[in-house]
């Protein structure tokens, strides 16, 4: 059996356990939220000692007082969850609704020792309150607002209605003078209630506390804006990629839905999803300031209420990174090759050389082109393959590591490779985009039968002409947890039985395995990648927002912005202009 005091000592324990184990902003996230549900709870049952059961006979329509407590009390249990990340204008309302909290426990009560909680709460939260720097976008919904204050007024006049309808042989004018002396003094039923029109106020003051709560969650909501950029971005973050793109990963952050952030000559690409911000790989900038740009970002999220998670970063930035209070943990690895050192010679690579002859003695075509050298003609072959291959895919992968299901914009050092059948029929096509001298895989679509190993043997035929073109390093497919996946084999004990449990799970649905075996054909050097994120209790969110972003998991679809829009059109006719030229 659950008795108020019992509740009191409840929340007095989590109060002061949570105080002494959590950062002050988590302890005072967790003290609001134990003290928010025990108001709600104890306000709809009225303190009267005579009761035995917390919630036995409840008052039809409780007093004012009780009313805003159960309101205040809902309300803190909203502020708690932005408490914890830390939002600064969560703040302010928390202290506030303490105080009127306090307040009630007094009229109600009197209930000293839960007001002397509810001020100690308050003034921790005005002490600590450089701890929560996230901001929002302080202001909530107009039209969550006008029906909240809507739906308290016509809750208000329904009271008013049954005062009058049940004051029978009185005049109008003395009904709602008794009603609002009732209200004034801490009652909002009549002695005795007028059936219906009670029934319906219950309903319009649940109502109404519940768009309340609506609108006090929107006000505390994170700023939103467009997926994508426009015309004028998309050309200075090119010429920051060209410039500073030496990483495998910088030449993707050109896709058409991801914003940019600028900084002097430096640019860093990301997306919003919820209230995180994934960054696409490491910023790109100058030697020594990308760190700083990503400084600079991340304190234009936290005024707009956002979380930041790197998602590709490499180790060149990540003593930098932890330097700025972020933390980071290897999610996997990513294959480079040195086309000079790449041979189809010797016994190793036995397995490449029968597949690419099996490719060749079925009488299969592979043709190479550079960017410039594709006509209007085979351009347009090249797109409508892609919108089949698209057509035939109900989910579209990629964020970071590539352009993903939107078009880019092609670059005359591009390096696409084109398998036709014995029939002249196009049936795979392979793009690998370049950087500052480099190439990194992007796109490898296959349609119809193809003949096995033909993906290995565009993948040699790439590394050949990466030869003859003196490119120093080719990076291939990145394995997420590739790491997990060729230790397992190391790992002994429990410990190793259960890693080899989890992989086999997570590998029928991210295909680690099998990427990690294809990249090992090509004796790859093998390099690690990080998710980078902002405190240990955000990695569990970051890697759910890291996964939507990839299309493992679903998310609403990002709305490109205008400039996004138009360039996406003329993407194509763009791409037609650069090869001409």
């Amino acid at each position: 059996m659950l008795k108020m005091g019992s509740g009191v000592r409840i929340r007095h324990w989590v109060v002061a356990h949570m105080i002494g184990r959590l950062s002050v902003r988590h302890a005072a996230a967790a003290g609001v939220a134990a003290v928010g549900i025990e108001a709600a709870i104890g306000a709809i049952a009225p303190n009267d000692h005579a009761r035995r059961h917390l919630l036995e006979r409840v008052a039809v329509l409780p007093s004012a007082a009780h009313v805003l407590a159960v309101v205040v009390g809902l309300a803190l249990l909203v502020l708690a969850p932005k408490l914890w990340r830390g939002t600064r204008a969560a703040v302010a309302l928390a202290i506030a609704a303490l105080g009127l909290l306090a307040i009630f426990d007094v009229v109600k009560g009197p209930a000293y020792g839960q007001a002397v909680v509810a001020l100690g709460l308050a003034l921790m939260l005005v002490r600590g309150r450089r701890a929560f720097p996230l901001g929002s976008r302080s202001r909530p919904r107009a039209v969550v607002v006008f029906a909240a204050a809507g739906t308290w007024a016509l809750a208000y006049c329904v009271v008013l209605a049954g005062r009058v309808l049940s004051d029978r042989g009185r005049t109008i004018r003395r009904a709602l003078h008794h009603a609002i002396g009732h209200v004034v003094h801490g009652s909002l039923a009549p002695a005795r209630p007028a059936g219906a029109w009670t029934l319906v106020a219950e309903l319009l003051i649940g109502c109404a506390a519940a768009i309340s709560l609506l609108a006090l969650r929107s006000l505390l909501r994170p700023a939103v804006e467009d997926s994508g950029h426009g015309d004028h971005e998309y050309r200075a973050a090119r010429a920051a990629v060209e410039r500073y793109g030496e990483d495998s990963l910088s030449p993707f952050i050109l896709r058409p839905d991801k914003s940019f952030h600028f900084d002097d000559d430096g640019v860093l690409a990301y997306r919003l999803i919820g209230e995180t911000a994934v960054i696409s790989g490491d910023p790109v900038a100058a030697d020594g300031q990308a760190p700083r740009l990503l400084s600079g970002f991340r304190e234009l999220a936290r005024r707009q209420g956002w979380e930041v998670a790197v998602w590709g970063a490499s180790d060149r930035h990540l003593e930098a990174y932890r330097r700025l209070g972020l933390q980071a943990v290897c999610a996997g690895l990513e294959a480079f090759v040195d086309p000079a050192a790449f041979t189809l010679e010797g016994r190793r690579v036995r397995k490449l050389r029968q597949s690419v002859v099996r490719v060749d003695r079925r009488g299969w075509g592979i043709d190479t082109f550079q960017g410039r050298e594709l006509d209007d003609a085979l351009g347009c072959e090249i797109d409508a393959f892609e919108a089949d291959w698209r057509r035939s895919k109900p989910r579209l992968l990629g964020f970071a590591m590539g352009m993903g299901a939107f078009e880019a914009e092609g670059r005359p050092d591009d390096l696409y490779l084109l398998a036709r059948s014995p029939e002249g029929q196009l049936c795979a096509v392979m793009r690998f985009v370049s950087h500052c001298g480099r190439l990194s895989l992007d796109t490898m679509h296959r349609l119809h039968e193809t003949p096995n190993g033909l993906n290995e043997a565009l993948v040699c035929r790439a590394l050949a002409v990466a030869r003859e073109r003196r490119v120093p390093q080719v990076s291939l497919n990145y394995a997420g947890l590739g790491h997990l996946v060729r230790d397992r084999e190391r790992c002994r004990g429990a410990t190793g039985r259960l890693q080899r449990v989890a992989l086999g799970l997570l590998g029928r649905r991210f295909q680690m395995d099998r990427l990690v075996r294809f990249n090992e054909k090509f004796s790859p050097d093998w390099r690690p990648r990080y998710l980078v994120y902002e405190a240990r209790a955000g990695l569990v969110r970051s890697t759910l927002r890291v996964l939507q972003a990839e299309g493992h998991l679903p998310q609403r679809r990002p709305r490109l912005a205008r400039g996004a829009q138009l360039a996406r059109r003329s993407v194509h006719a763009s791409r037609r202009a650069s090869a001409a030229a």
